[in-house]
């Protein structure tokens, strides 16, 4: 891997790694994932939190899960980096590849939806988990867009 190409990796890492978790945590704290966790079937198959596997899955997949996805968002780096408004197109990107991209959150959108005869029990589903993810990914794009922006600015002369 050339050193370009690590860089932005590892900035990108850092940053997705970070906002996850300090995301994740806040929304953990004001949604009411302890009870969604306890009663909702979506997640029977995940463990408890005090466990220390499913602490270091967490942390050590969003480390993996950012290398991945700063690998698959590099062919549009220059892209998204040269609009004026390119953390909007990266947030964009992002929303397809992390949900509308994933076959799990089709499956469970098409199941839950097929099971809910209203709208507002619709609305009522997507409280959990959707405003997270969208927030996840909205602040990620902008900080990530900001530091390589920021990156790209020529130095003044002092």
């Amino acid at each position: 891997m050339n050193r370009k190409l690590a860089g932005y990796t590892s900035r990108f890492i850092l940053v997705h790694a970070v906002v996850y978790w300090i995301i994740g945590g806040l929304f953990y704290q004001i949604s009411g994932y302890e009870e969604a966790l306890d009663t909702m079937e979506v997640f029977e198959l995940y463990r408890p939190l005090e466990n220390i596997v499913m602490v270091a899955a967490v942390f050590f997949g969003q480390i993996i899960r950012g290398a991945v996805l700063a690998l698959l968002v590099y062919p549009f780096h220059r892209v998204f980096i040269e609009k004026r408004h390119g953390w909007l197109l990266l947030f964009g990107l992002l929303f397809g590849l992390m949900v509308l991209g994933s076959p799990v959150s089709i499956r469970e959108f098409l199941a839950s939806a097929a099971e809910i005869d209203t709208i507002a029990g619709f609305i009522e589903s997507c409280k959990i988990g959707v405003p997270e993810i969208i927030a996840q990914t909205l602040v990620f794009s902008i900080l990530f867009f900001a530091w390589e922006r920021k990156r790209r600015r020529p130095m003044k002369a002092k």
